[in-house]
């Protein structure tokens, strides 16, 4: 199927007022050949501009060691959620995707667990995931290095799904393992051919009642630090592909403010 001119995980984006165009791209945080499909075309804007920004600082969520909120409290354990019938279950279904036991990591959240099974669909062809290689290359060219949320954004983030949400979400997440591991390839064979609207609408899709708290609210917040960053100085963002389209997406609300936006494919 041909992508319409209108897809593209790199656009520019150009402030009228200032006569000053700025990058916003599409991405995968991920391993594998899919996700670094685009990679030397990043690379080839980077060194243009003044200054980059991730989803957030990554030298900062280092420092405030993220994965602590993906753990449970002491007291807790994985196999607390779920029936015994089910918990022999998802540890079967983990250690043949993993090769790890499920005992290993009782100390995490139904999260945090989803994470790593969706994780095992994906090849691991590359040392790092997309988003954090961007952020080493603009790293070692000297730019301006920022984060469209802060740390504490995440946190707040993490702190609203439910841990409800997270049961049901692992469960559903097991009934059909093939599918769900399906629907994670699709996703990054869908990036690779440059289809941003047909993965945000699948991702929006699998957020259910999250969509908002995931892909709406942040999508505004992100905006708006775009704009703060973009009127000081050039600059090249990378976010999750998911965020760019829809009628709610960050391309959107960029033109709704008034800049001008077009595709870049070369």
């Amino acid at each position: 199927m041909s992508v319409s001119k209108r897809e593209s995980v790199l656009w520019s984006v150009y402030n009228p007022s200032l006569g000053r165009t700025s990058y916003l791209m599409g991405t995968m945080h991920l391993k594998n050949l899919q996700a670094y499909t685009y990679a030397s075309l990043a690379e080839k804007y980077v060194p243009l501009v003044d200054s980059y920004a991730g989803e957030m600082n990554l030298d900062d969520a280092a420092e405030a060691d993220l994965h602590q909120y993906f753990q449970l409290p002491a007291d807790q354990s994985l196999s607390d959620f779920y029936t015994p019938r089910q918990y022999k279950r998802m540890s079967s279904i983990f250690y043949k995707l993993t090769d790890s036991r499920l005992t290993h990591v009782e100390n995490l959240t139904p999260m945090a667990i989803s994470n790593i099974i969706a994780e095992s669909f994906a090849d691991e062809d590359f040392g790092l995931a997309l988003d954090h290689h961007l952020w080493n290359y603009a790293q070692k060219l000297g730019k301006v290095l920022y984060g469209l949320e802060s740390v504490q954004d995440q946190i707040d983030i993490l702190e609203n799904i439910s841990m409800q949400h997270q049961v049901t979400s692992l469960k559903q997440a097991l009934r059909n393992v093939n599918k769900y591991g399906k629907s994670i390839v699709t996703l990054g064979n869908l990036y690779a051919e440059g289809r941003l609207h047909k993965l945000y609408r699948k991702s929006k899709k699998s957020l259910g009642p999250l969509k908002s708290l995931m892909l709406y609210q942040r999508n505004g917040k992100m905006v708006n630090r775009f704009v703060t960053l973009s009127t000081d100085a050039s600059l090249f963002a990378a976010v999750g592909a998911a965020h760019l389209s829809g009628k709610h997406g960050m391309l959107h609300l960029l033109t709704e403010k008034g800049y001008q936006i077009k595709p870049i494919f070369e």
